[in-house]
C-alpha cells in the first residue's frame, strides 16, 4: 500500500530510473498508474531530498495541464520508503515505441492524427511556460479508444535521457534530443519540436532517424547528419517533419504554425519550406 491508499497490483514496465505499476486507489475505488522513482543508493540525503523536491515541483507543473485531453494527468505525488511515487492516469493501450517495434510504422493518416494531438499538447504546455524536454516514442501513448496522449511531462528532465552522469555521458536515448540541448544550451520550446519531428519520423517510417550503434554516434548524427529522405510521408506531413528537424531552433516554426499547416491544403499560404535565417548585425 503506497501513501496509505494506493494498492499496487502488478508492474506495467520498467526503465533505468523507475518502474510503472497498475494500482488501485482504495479511497476512490478506481485504477491508476503509479511511477516508482528509483534513487541510486550512493546518493547523499541532500541529493535524495532534491530529487523528491524536483518530482513534487514538476508534478505541480503537470497538474496545470491536467484537463488537456492529450496529456496524461498527474493526480498526486507521495513519498514511500523515502522515494517519490507519481500517481497518474491509467491508459489502456501501448506506447508509440512499442507499436513501431512490434508492428512497424503507423498508417500516414494515423500519424497525422498523432501529430495534431502532440502539437496541441505541446502548444498548451508552452503557453504555460512548460517545456517537456523528453518527447520521444516511449512517452507517446496510443490508447485503445484512439486517443493520443503525451506522458512524463516535466519529470523527464530529471530521470530520463537528459541526465548527465559524473563521467559526462548521456543516459537514455539522445537521438530524440535537439542539437542545441546536446550542446548544453538552454531548453527552448523549439527543442520540443525537434524531438517531435524525430518522433513523427519514427511513427511514419518505423525507425529512429538518428539512432546509431553507439550513444556517441547517435549524438553526432543529431548534431551533423541529415535524416534519410521520407518514403511514406506526403505533404503536409512530410514538410512538417522536415522543418521540425531543422538543426537550428530559429528555423523551426511554432506549434500554432505546424497545426495550421496540418489543417491546410497544398495551397497553404504558410511558407513552411522557407528557411529562417537569424539577422546578423553588420
Amino acid at each position: 500500500m503506497i501513501g496509505g491508499k494506493y494498492r499496487l497490483l502488478y508492474d506495467l514496465g520498467a526503465g533505468g530510473f523507475g518502474r510503472v505499476w497498475k494500482a488501485r486507489d482504495e479511497y476512490l475505488d478506481v485504477d491508476v498508474a503509479i511511477k516508482e522513482v528509483w534513487l541510486p543508493s550512493a546518493q547523499s540525503e541532500a541529493e535524495r531530498a532534491q530529487i523528491l523536491a524536483r518530482a513534487t515541483r514538476e508534478a505541480r507543473n503537470s497538474a496545470k495541464l491536467r484537463d488537456h485531453p492529450n496529456i496524461i494527468t498527474v493526480y498526486d505525488v507521495v513519498t514511500h520508503d523515502g522515494r517519490p511515487w507519481i500517481v497518474m492516469q491509467l491508459v489502456v493501450g501501448y506506447s508509440l515505441e512499442q507499436y513501431t517495434r512490434h508492428r512497424g510504422p503507423l498508417p500516414a493518416s494515423k500519424v497525422a492524427e498523432v501529430a495534431r494531438a502532440l502539437l496541441r499538447a505541446l502548444d498548451a504546455a508552452h503557453k504555460r511556460g512548460i517545456i517537456h524536454r523528453d518527447v520521444k516514442p516511449a512517452n507517446v501513448m496510443l490508447s485503445t479508444d484512439g486517443t493520443t496522449l503525451l506522458a512524463d511531462f516535466g519529470i523527464a528532465r530529471h530521470e530520463r535521457d537528459t541526465v548527465i552522469t559524473a563521467e559526462g555521458t548521456f543516459i537514455g536515448s539522445p537521438e530524440y534530443m535537439a542539437p542545441e540541448r546536446l550542446r548544453g544550451e538552454a531548453d527552448l520550446p523549439s527543442s520540443d519540436l525537434f524531438s517531435l519531428g524525430a518522433t513523427l519520423f519514427q511513427a511514419i517510417e518505423g525507425f529512429s532517424p538518428f539512432r546509431r550503434d553507439t550513444v556517441a554516434a547517435s549524438m553526432s548524427a543529431v548534431l551533423h547528419d541529415e535524416p534519410l529522405p521520407l518514403k511514406r510521408a506526403k505533404d503536409p506531413l512530410a514538410r512538417l517533419i522536415g522543418r521540425a528537424l531543422s538543426k537550428e531552433p530559429q528555423e523551426r516554426p511554432k506549434t500554432s504554425e505546424f497545426l495550421a499547416l496540418l489543417d491546410s491544403n497544398s495551397d497553404t499560404k504558410i511558407d513552411i519550406n522557407a528557411r529562417r535565417k537569424p539577422q546578423v548585425a553588420r
